[in-house]
């Protein structure tokens, strides 16, 4: 079915017996309006990804080249629009896991998603404050909770092909890559470079020839969860 054009609630006034009534009525977007939105969110994710989530909401409309008013009429609070540029990124990030499903070799599916998203955190900085903080901005759950599926599908199944080592999860994996976008992100110009050299190591020692006997037990993300919420207490 051919999509609609985009509708914004706003109101007309009816005239009844001289009492004047507001009426719900349904108008197209504006395309100057919807330009503007795009242009506020493409801003948005530029800026926190170089200055993280505290950058100031007068930063965002300046490089989105609008004023203060018309981002926070698009999104009332900054919180609003912080949800929207999360969510936006978990959705890209989540594309990546599939499409990296999509290759028929477990084994390289998996490498090919975890050197992807070392890139990946460099170019948004606000998700890794985001996965690092994840209880804060409940509308990010959906998005959220998709992609940490996908992730463990993705996980397990290099496991069941013998790809990786068994005696890991996805939190395990989560945590180590957290891992290099921090250590990486003090490198300045040599920031690539060590990002794939440490990625590499990583991707070593998950392979499970010779593979070293570990101590506890595989962490999962509803394990790191409970770890985060007891470190946020």
């Amino acid at each position: 079915m051919r999509a609609g054009p985009e509708v914004e609630p706003c109101f007309r006034i009816l005239t009844i017996i001289g009492i004047m009534l507001p009426l719900e009525t349904q108008m197209p977007r504006r395309a100057d309006a919807r330009r503007n939105r795009e242009r506020v969110l493409a801003a948005a994710e530029e800026v926190f990804a170089e200055s993280g989530l505290k950058a100031p909401i007068e930063d965002v409309a300046r490089r989105a080249g609008v004023g203060v008013g018309t981002v926070c009429r698009n999104f009332p609070t900054k919180q609003a629009l912080v949800e929207a540029v999360v969510g936006a990124m978990y959705e890209t990030l989540l594309r990546e896991v599939e499409e990296a499903m999509e290759d028929p070799d477990p084994g390289h599916a998996f490498e090919r998603f975890v050197v992807g998203l070392g890139d990946f955190q460099v170019r948004h900085r606000a998700l890794a404050d985001q996965m690092a903080n994840e209880d804060v901005f409940a509308s990010a759950a959906s998005p959220r909770e998709n992609v940490l599926r996908a992730v463990s599908a993705l996980v397990a199944r290099a496991q069941a092909a013998g790809a990786i080592r068994a005696d890991i999860g996805p939190g395990d994996v989560s945590m180590l890559f957290s891992g290099v976008a921090h250590a990486t992100a003090i490198a300045g110009e040599l920031q690539p470079m060590l990002r794939e050299r440490f990625v590499r190591i990583i991707l070593d020692g998950l392979r499970p020839k010779d593979a070293t006997e570990l101590p506890g037990r595989p962490l999962d993300f509803a394990q790191l969860r409970r770890m985060k919420r007891r470190l946020a207490k």
